[in-house]
């Protein structure tokens, strides 16, 4: 009887080769680094702060009285959809009310909120108008916690005459946070020049009221 030989024998045991990985592109670092270095969005928003400063050939009073004029704001303020007064002030020594609360419905880039404000007037020097949570009677708009889009909402005015008496200097500061951080992304691209962009709004404003200035 004849013996079956195999007809391949192994030299050596069988070795897995390696396998090549293609190089990796710039374009995919960068959606990688991209990726990873995303802001942590289960975090609270910050507190942001936008300024505008104009020097306007005005007397501070007249650019108070339009200011002061929180009724008015839908008309001419950008982001400001409505404004109404809803108390005022007891009579100053002139006899003069100003507003003490209103109601407010702002936004932008698709975010909308309404805001029961108080707001805090020293005649001939500045108008700031508080909004947000720790305001009693505030009203949530949409999205972000519990339906609301601002946490906070601080808009102030202020006024400095100049020394020489030829005009005024209108200062802006805005100062908010956002409910959810996730607005914070969204809105970075507008957000810088919201402040700006009032600013203009109300020079427009006091051109169309008061017409040239008289100093």
């Amino acid at each position: 009887m004849t013996t079956a030989r195999p007809l391949l024998r192994l030299s050596s045991p069988l070795r897995t080769l390696p396998i090549q990985q293609a190089p990796i592109t710039i374009a995919q670092q960068q959606l990688r680094r991209h990726f990873f270095s995303l802001p942590n969005l289960s975090s609270s928003a910050e507190t942001q702060t936008l300024t505008a400063c104009r020097t306007m050939p005005y007397p501070s009073a007249q650019l108070y009285d339009v200011i002061s004029d929180v009724d008015a704001y839908d008309t001419f303020v950008p982001y400001c959809a409505q404004s109404r007064v809803t108390q005022w002030t007891s009579p100053d020594a002139s006899g003069r009310r100003w507003p003490a609360q209103a109601d407010l419905r702002v936004g932008w880039g698709g975010f909308e909120e309404t805001f029961t404000s108080r707001l805090h007037c020293v005649p001939g020097k500045s108008v700031e108008a508080v909004s947000g949570a720790d305001v009693e009677g505030s009203s949530p708009g949409n999205g972000g916690e519990g339906g609301a889009v601002f946490r906070s909402l601080v808009t102030k005015w202020q006024l400095r005459p100049l020394s020489s008496g030829t005009g005024t200097e209108v200062d802006l500061v805005i100062r908010f946070q956002f409910a959810n951080p996730l607005y914070s992304a969204v809105s970075a691209a507008v957000s810088d020049k919201v402040a700006g962009v009032m600013i203009q709004a109300f020079e427009k404003r006091v051109k169309a009221l008061l017409g040239v200035p008289r100093l």
